[in-house]
């Protein structure tokens, strides 16, 4: 009777048959043992594993047969030996799990370098790392299952109460690292059906098994097999070997093969495994479940493919924008660049300006003070000559030398006293005034900063008295001050302290009104307040909290004179017609009517009042009698 023989090894888990126990002594391997060490720098090493398969049988001569990057662990960075498949579908050697399950240091792997490096040594720490935690007495509850983090993306993941041996292998890597195998160049074959170490010539395409020239002619001679395309080894390669017998046994009972689909549990199992731990569940086999399954997966297939291509749109608009956001950056960068640089080059002008008006004023205004010390040193020359000539005439001359000295005497002294003899009016007053602005030549920066020789003297600042006349309760009011200096020049900046009150004189109102000052920054300001109560005002003005001229100015607030007539279109529509009724406009009709009319001469065109023609509704009468008049 023929027995199952289960041959593991490090892409998976293979069986096939043998013809009698007392074979089984002679059975060698179908693969050398590929043992990889899984050590580490820094941590004790996993048992190495030496595991064999019956089919395909294979016997690499150089070890491993291929260094793809694909079929190579991140954590260790070498070949995988029994991938495991964790709940997040990334994929890493059981000895690397199991390592990382016994350890107590939270490690984190980065994949991408990993992948980039040979060593064992080149895995990496952060402080994200892959974490463990755990309760061994507890394993089997969810809340105190192990956890650890998984090393390429850092998800939750729990640990099966197997321990990682729960995790399920990866069937369709294992495939493909077989494959890989068998159409490796260094590989040599052996032939599936004899029980010695006999090399493989030649494959069956259809049965994809390898043979050697004896067990090749045994399947030809057979009539079921004797129709089937039979390759070299060579043939077999060139044209790539694509199919293996695929057989997955069941890691608690390795005698059965993985036949049943629980829908209660979504696991394949065995049939020992219904009876044993699947007692009352859904159980189906896998030829009868697997289609209805394979369309959910293909559809999520296509939802994982449409969200790739999604999200590889959208990445790839983000790099677009990011790209836009760098040129952009770029392209603003060079912009301020040159624009503080026009800007400090702006300033430096602006400071050798002022620098410069410093340096003109002070020439100006020193040259002026010599200039006028020498006059007053002729002055004083020439005084003193005609003193000493007149001392010693008077006290020496006779009268009739004295007299003889008139005229030239009285000519030279009307020379000496010529034009008054006042104090220079040369002021002293140069400033720096920071707050006014100042525009550049270009026009487009504008600096602040100022050189003023002028000082504002309270004493000659005038009020422009136009505003203070006819004001009216309601209405706002607005003057102006006038700022000037020691020669009665006006100023030509601001920047000047005013204090401005006005006040109501009558008694029965004893308080003060709002008022808004606003600096023109020209030397003038502006005044605006609006009268709520009819009656007498005072208006002080302080400048650097000094009266200015004339100060203070008295003036009147009256109430609004109301119109006495109505606010109409016209006469004749608003009398109803009527011929003797008359309009303030001065407007007239023909026909013998005294009244305005519309499109006719004098008409103001719009809604007006009948007593004065004013065309503003809220406005006063400036007639003192109504001129509506008209005969009912």
């Amino acid at each position: 009777m023929l027995e199952l023989d289960r041959m593991s090894y490090i892409f998976g888990s293979f069986a096939r048959r043998r013809q009698s126990q007392e074979a089984s002594s002679a059975k060698r391997r179908s693969i050398e043992p590929l043992k990889i060490v899984h050590d580490r720098s820094k941590s004790q090493p996993h048992a190495k594993k030496s595991v064999t398969i019956s089919s395909p049988r294979a016997k690499s001569v150089c070890g491993l047969p291929f260094d793809e990057g694909k079929f190579k662990c991140s954590m260790c960075t070498k070949q995988f030996v029994d991938p495991r498949v964790l709940p997040c579908l990334h994929t890493f050697c059981l000895g690397c799990l199991q390592e990382l399950e016994s350890s107590n240091k939270p490690t984190w792997y980065d994949e991408e370098s990993a992948s980039k490096s040979d060593s064992t040594d080149s895995r990496k720490t952060s402080s994200g790392g892959s974490g463990y935690q755990s309760d061994k007495e507890k394993r089997g509850s969810p809340t105190n299952s192990c956890l650890i983090l998984c090393p390429s993306c850092g998800a939750r993941v729990v640990i099966p109460p197997e321990g990682s041996n729960g995790f399920p292998p990866n069937y369709t890597l294992q495939h493909r690292m077989v494959l890989a195998t068998l159409n490796a160049p260094e590989t040599y074959i052996l032939c599936d059906l004899c029980s010695s170490e006999v090399t493989a010539t030649s494959r069956c395409s259809e049965c994809a098994i390898s043979f050697c020239l004896n067990c090749e002619e045994v399947h030809q001679r057979r009539k079921s097999t004797s129709d089937h395309e039979i390759l070299s080894l060579e043939e077999a390669r060139r044209r790539g070997i694509t199919r293996i017998r695929r057989q997955i046994m069941c890691i608690k009972h390795p005698d059965l093969e993985l036949s049943v689909f629980c829908s209660s549990c979504s696991q394949v199992i065995c049939r020992e495994c219904v009876s044993e731990s699947h007692r009352g569940h859904l159980c189906e086999p896998i030829s009868r479940v697997a289609k209805s399954h394979f369309t959910n997966m293909r559809l999520a297939v296509d939802k994982a493919k449409s969200v790739m291509e999604q999200s590889a749109v959208a990445a790839n608009r983000l790099h677009m924008t990011s790209k836009k956001i760098e040129a952009q950056c770029v392209k603003v960068q060079g912009e301020v660049e040159k624009f503080i640089e026009s800007y400090i080059k702006s300033v430096e002008d602006h400071k050798e300006s002022l620098l410069g008006q410093i340096k003109q004023v002070k020439e100006d205004k020193l040259d002026a003070i010599n200039q006028e010390k020498i006059n007053l040193q002729q002055k004083i020359n020439d005084a003193r000559d005609v003193a000493y000539f007149l001392d010693e005439l008077l006290y020496d001359g006779t009268d009739v030398e004295v007299l003889s000295f008139v005229k030239p005497v009285m000519d030279k002294m009307e020379g000496c006293t010529y034009g008054k003899i006042v104090s220079p009016r040369l002021s002293d007053s140069i400033t720096f005034l920071p707050e006014e602005a100042v525009q550049c030549d270009n026009n487009f920066y504008t600096l602040y900063g100022v050189i003023s020789t002028q000082s504002v003297s309270p004493r000659h600042c005038v009020i422009k008295t136009e505003g203070l006349h006819n004001l009216r309760v309601g209405k706002q009011a607005e003057i102006i001050l006038e700022t000037r200096d020691c020669n009665d020049t006006p100023l030509d900046r601001g920047g000047e302290l005013v204090m401005v009150e006005i006040r109501y004189k009558d008694v029965a109102v004893s308080r003060s009104l709002h008022v808004n000052v606003e600096d023109n920054r020209d030397g003038t300001y502006s005044i605006a307040f609006v009268p709520d109560v009819a009656g007498k005002l005072v208006l002080s003005v302080l400048v650097k909290g000094e009266k200015i001229k004339d100060n203070p100015f008295p003036f009147v607030v009256r109430s609004l004179k109301p119109h006495h007539g109505i606010y109409h279109c016209c006469t004749f529509c608003s009398s109803g017609g009527s011929k003797d009724a008359c309009c303030g406009c001065g407007g007239g009709m023909p026909g013998g009517y005294k009244g305005c009319g519309h499109g006719h001469d004098g008409h103001p065109g719009k809604r007006h009042w009948s007593c004065c023609g004013n065309v503003l509704e809220h406005s006063e009468c400036n007639k003192s009698n109504s001129h509506y008049q008209f005969t009912l």
